[in-house]
């Protein structure tokens, strides 16, 4: 297996959890998006969408794409420990939990729409932290919601077993805390449940901040 993807990403951030949970070793090749590199020839044969991460597998088919669809196939395949629930309604809360993070806050806060920002919008640096931070604390608000309000919710988010949700909404956390400087009194259950996790050695070892090409920032 090798795995796309890079430091700073929190969608890489979501496989390298889960890969390390499941005693997963792939091949890492980093593809720096604070210079560009998604967007070369070599990588968008890789990734057309020219983001991270991506997955080649050993048997020689097509690489896998897209955070979630990737932590879907890991489950598949290597079903133990498990991240879903064994019940259908458990497993429909953990994905809605998880797409909260990874489909509706993560994506308005990405280097591409960043860059979008700045250059075709001619926001300030000032304007486009504001725009980071509001949609990072909204997302983890609708979180916040579920959380603190369904008796589902347990020492993770789902009960007392890790599940996809926890690997995304820590994931999302991180971005608040370490990029975008948020303050996060206003969603207290998610901050337990982040510290929960971060108790973990796969969840603390694949911070962002602690990987080796954070090391000189």
């Amino acid at each position: 297996m090798k795995l796309y993807g890079f430091w700073r990403s929190l969608a890489t951030y979501h496989v390298r959890v889960a890969m390390t949970l499941k005693d997963i070793k792939p091949d890492e090749v980093s593809i720096d998006l604070l210079k560009g590199r998604q967007h070369t020839e070599d990588y968008l044969k890789v990734n057309p969408q020219g983001v991270v991460p991506a997955l080649v597998l050993d048997d020689g088919g097509p690489p896998l794409f897209q955070s979630l669809a990737i932590l879907e196939y890991l489950e598949e395949t290597k079903p133990q420990p498990a991240l879903l629930p064994k019940d259908a309604r458990g497993r429909a809360r953990v994905r809605g939990l998880a797409l909260i993070a990874a489909a509706d806050g993560h994506p308005l806060v990405v280097p591409r729409v960043r860059t979008y920002l700045e250059k075709e919008m001619r926001q300030d640096e000032s304007s486009r932290n504001r725009w980071l931070a509001h949609w990072t604390m909204r997302a983890l608000e609708a979180i916040e919601g579920h959380l603190a309000k369904e008796r589902e919710t347990g020492r993770y988010c789902h009960g007392d077993a890790l599940t996809l949700a926890d690997i995304c909404v820590v994931s999302q956390t991180i971005g608040a805390l370490a990029y975008f400087n948020c303050d996060t009194a206003a969603v207290p259950t998610v901050m337990r449940v982040y510290n929960e996790c971060m108790q973990i050695d796969a969840f603390a070892r694949a911070h962002p901040l602690k990987q080796a090409a954070s090391a000189g920032l």
